[in-house]
């Protein structure tokens, strides 16, 4: 099984213990809207990945209200995010990600199957606060 495949049945298991994942032909509108705090809960209180391409870097550092964004639970290389989660203009690869605390956010649409993709998606309809935006610390350079 190959590490995207592996990474998504994973967390599809852990979702589907809470609920389902909605079919890939969801409408936006028909997701199930919940508080943050019950997908952190459906998550095991892990964060969402919000996948940048090097353009985007630093444009949501204090965060993001009114505009939809598209977040996944899973980790994928560049390459792998692309395909897994059907990003248009997939030649521009994604090499940075945010890293949100869903438990900050007021309302999360989903869990659904990405649409031509084979990944997870959830969507932030109203954007996310700043406070929900987390900053790892510094790695130790060796």
């Amino acid at each position: 099984m190959s590490s995207p495949r592996l990474a998504t049945t994973l967390d599809q298991e852990m979702i589907e213990a809470y609920g389902v994942v909605a079919s890939a032909r969801t409408p936006d509108h028909a997701l199930p809207r919940r508080p943050g705090s019950a997908v952190a809960a459906e998550l095991g209180n892990r964060l969402l990945l919000r996948y940048l391409v090097p353009t985007q870097l630093g444009s949501f550092t204090s965060g993001s209200v009114g505009r939809q964004h598209w977040v996944t639970p899973t980790p994928y290389t560049p390459q792998d995010a692309a395909t897994w989660l059907a990003l248009p203009n997939a030649l521009n690869l994604r090499t940075f990600v945010m890293l949100l605390d869903p438990s900050l956010i007021p309302h999360i649409d989903g869990p659904r199957w990405v649409r031509f993709g084979h990944g997870i998606e959830y969507l932030l309809a109203n954007g996310f606060p700043a406070p929900a935006l987390i900053y790892p610390p510094e790695l130790p350079v060796s």
